[in-house]
């Protein structure tokens, strides 16, 4: 279908921050973009990867552009979005709770009570959201400009609480947050020196645990699973714009931890991480927005940083916001928006040695 408002039919979509491509229990892939009215999904058709429906166009109500999703382990997709009503903003939720349904009605958090009545206390950041692995309730993240980072957690029998702070400190950048199978929630909070990492401890409470006295470039962190209750964290250096990675150094691993170096020199934007089985191995594979707007990917054995990796590109210019996923067949998939808007998605082949790709295939409805 089109989407309304686009000059002569033409959909204006964007990619939202942060993850967009989801593998639903069935097996079937979900994509998700932004529009001017809301949120924009194609959606795999069984038993054809070649084929997908969409784009379809869900509107939500007062949106202000920004969204954040997160999956469950039962498949759910998790959304936050911000709303803007005359002014007054706030963040609602959503769920999609099964590949190509409707999405649940939108429920309103608003926004943290502001110990400060300062007219300047404004949102710092899109809001983010994150779903613990082992039971499913959900966190919702944001950060005020005088008052610090706040969180707003729905257990998973589905009842909402009140929004909690994390952290009085305010911080200028988008932090990174995830949650472990088994662990706490963790925040890596973005300063103007470097970062705090911030770790969930009992009743609620965070506890800074450690800071990395390195620069970050606002908007390039992301972090992903990279073994038990053990979270890595990816941005990007400012003097070159190479990707690191840090992890909370562990005496008792031989792979450690610290900051790592990866390469990729003159990227943009946060990289899209998963986790895939590649010849065998269990791999981290990364993919960014290259210096010359290709699409750039790599993969190293998991939490092995240190033995170097090497970044080529999926052939193809002009794309933007690529992401990686493990299609229900094992496969892993790089999908990314053309200038138009449209979905592209390439997949694995596994006929060729290591990670190679089939052809980009341009979603068209």
């Amino acid at each position: 279908m089109s989407i309304p408002g686009a000059p002569g039919g033409a959909p204006q979509i964007s990619a939202g921050p942060g993850r967009w491509l989801f593998t639903g229990r069935d097996g079937r892939m979900t994509a998700y973009g932004t529009s001017a009215d809301g949120l924009v999904r194609w959606t795999e058709l069984a038993g054809d990867t070649e084929a997908w429906s969409g784009p379809e166009h869900f509107d939500v109500p007062h949106w202000a552009g920004r969204v954040a999703m997160a999956q469950s382990r039962e498949g759910y997709v998790c959304f936050a979005a911000l709303q803007d009503r005359d002014g007054s903003q706030s963040i609602a939720v959503a769920t999609q709770f099964q590949s190509g349904r409707a999405l649940a009605g939108w429920h309103s958090l608003g926004l943290p009570k502001r110990e400060s009545t300062a007219f300047d206390d404004t949102l710092v950041h899109s809001p983010l959201i994150a779903v613990n692995p082992a039971t499913s309730s959900v966190h919702v993240l944001v950060s005020l400009s005088r008052s610090g980072v706040f969180r707003c957690s729905r257990r998973p029998e589905g009842e909402w609480g009140s929004w909690k702070p994390i952290t009085d400190r305010a911080y200028p950048s988008e932090p990174g947050v995830v949650m472990t199978e088994g662990g706490p929630l963790e925040v890596l909070a973005i300063g103007p020196a470097g970062a705090d990492h911030w770790v969930g401890t009992s009743k609620g409470r965070f506890q800074l645990v450690g800071s990395v006295g390195t620069p970050v470039v606002s908007g390039s962190v992301t972090a992903y699973e990279t073994g038990p209750k053990r979270a890595t964290y990816f941005w990007r250096y400012p003097g070159d714009g190479s990707l690191v990675a840090w992890r909370r150094p562990d005496g008792q691993r031989a792979t450690g931890g610290g900051l790592m170096t990866l390469g990729g020199a003159g990227g943009t934007g946060a990289p899209s991480v998963t986790r895939a089985f590649i010849g065998g191995y269990d791999c981290t594979v990364l993919a960014q927005t290259g210096v010359d707007g290709a699409v750039e990917i790599t993969a190293y054995v998991t939490e092995n940083e240190g033995y170097g990796m090497w970044w080529a590109q999926v052939e193809g210019l002009g794309m933007k916001s690529p992401q990686v996923a493990v299609d229900g067949a094992g496969r892993v998939v790089v999908a990314a928006l053309d200038r138009e808007g449209a979905l592209l998605v390439a997949r694995q082949n596994h006929a060729i040695e290591g990670l190679g790709f089939e052809p980009w295939v341009r979603v068209t409805a």
